[in-house]
């Protein structure tokens, strides 16, 4: 990055910490019973103090913030999990990756194949893959071919197994409508629309019963102004963007039952359907499939999620012998190709 895009002199920022530093020790002479432990965490305005010094921040025109990054006309984009190095294709996948990844893929499906099971793998890009117009221009892309392209075209050329690639809809749809959170790191819930679209219309070609419903059987409603996940990591609790979701027009009778994980964040979901001759689905995934749970689900008898974990005995494959499915979906977001995608396979 050059010198223009980075933080502003320390001279301000020295004093705006000195200011901070001042009600923080007003606020501790002011706390009964001071525990020195406690301080780091549940000091009196700890949140309001964060958000004060990173609104300042934000007004003054900084653009880098913890694990995330302020792009053109208000977006921001997450930059953990090798998020830019991904953006400007400069950390290709290695040929033995490759083939690993395809070789694992491969296994997996005839397996599933003999057994009647259909394997779908669904990638959704990054944000800034959809939205690199409003990456800063000081964050060029130097690779001439990013990973999914890479991986992409390595199962096209020895591998057996369909990739689902979510990029040339959403590309598509970003022109009319905004398909992914100014302030989040997910798409919004016309995105994962979209989304829902191309992965059933995918399964509907081993079940012709599995059939999207158009846009037009949603209602497209205002749920309030949030806080998204880039604004909160930011620091920017008082930074909201609007909300806008598809409610189903049509009945759905589902039961949802969720063992939550040791994180206390994740959870694995078992939803059942009152119509049982359905298909039953399991999914493996993260944090996107989150707005595409309530499209997809009711197109199933029995829904298993399980969510990506380090946990020992979560993010594994032998899921697929205890739930016995139809369908097995793994949805993997385009950064993770190279790291979540092989643990699943104990890579």
């Amino acid at each position: 990055m050059t010198s223009s895009f980075q933080n502003r002199p320390s001279r301000v920022y020295s004093l705006i910490f000195s200011v901070l530093v001042l009600g923080l020790l007003i606020s501790f002479v002011t706390v009964p019973r001071f525990n020195l432990s406690e301080v780091s965490n549940n000091f009196r305005w700890r949140r309001d103090l964060i958000n004060f010094y990173s609104s300042i921040r934000f007004h003054m025109g900084d653009r880098i913030f913890n694990n995330a990054l302020i792009g053109k006309n208000g977006w921001i984009f997450f930059t953990g999990e090798g998020s830019i190095a991904d953006f400007q294709n400069i950390e290709p996948l290695k040929p033995g990756r490759l083939t690993r990844l395809q070789k694992n893929l491969d296994r997996l499906n005839k397996d599933l194949g003999r057994q009647g099971i259909t394997l779908l793998v669904v990638i959704p890009p990054n944000k800034s893959t959809i939205y690199s117009q409003y990456m800063p221009e000081q964050i060029a892309v130097v690779g001439e071919k990013s990973r999914l392209d890479q991986f992409l075209e390595y199962m096209k050329l020895y591998g057996d197994t369909f990739i689902l690639d979510l990029r040339p809809v959403l590309l598509d749809a970003s022109r009319a409508q905004d398909v992914y959170n100014k302030t989040d790191t997910h798409w919004n819930d016309v995105g994962a629309y979209y989304g829902y679209m191309e992965i059933m219309r995918r399964l509907a070609l081993d079940y012709p019963q599995l059939t999207p419903h158009p846009i037009s059987d949603f209602n497209y409603i205002h749920a309030g102004d949030s806080v998204r996940d880039l604004s909160s990591v930011m620091g920017l609790s008082n930074y909201l963007e609007e909300n806008w979701v598809l409610i189903p027009d049509f009945d759905v009778q589902l039961n949802e039952e969720k063992i939550a994980l040791p994180d206390g964040l994740r959870y694995i979901r078992s939803v059942t359907n009152t119509d049982k001759q359905l298909p039953k689905l399991l999914v493996f995934h993260d944090s996107f499939y989150g707005q595409l749970a309530h499209f997809i689900e009711p197109h199933f008898s029995v829904v298993k999620t399980i969510p990506f974990a380090s946990t020992e005995g979560i993010w594994s494959l032998d899921w697929i012998q205890q739930e016995k499915p139809d369908i097995v979906i793994i949805e993997i977001v385009e950064r993770s190709i190279d790291n979540t995608l092989p643990m699943l396979f104990g890579k």
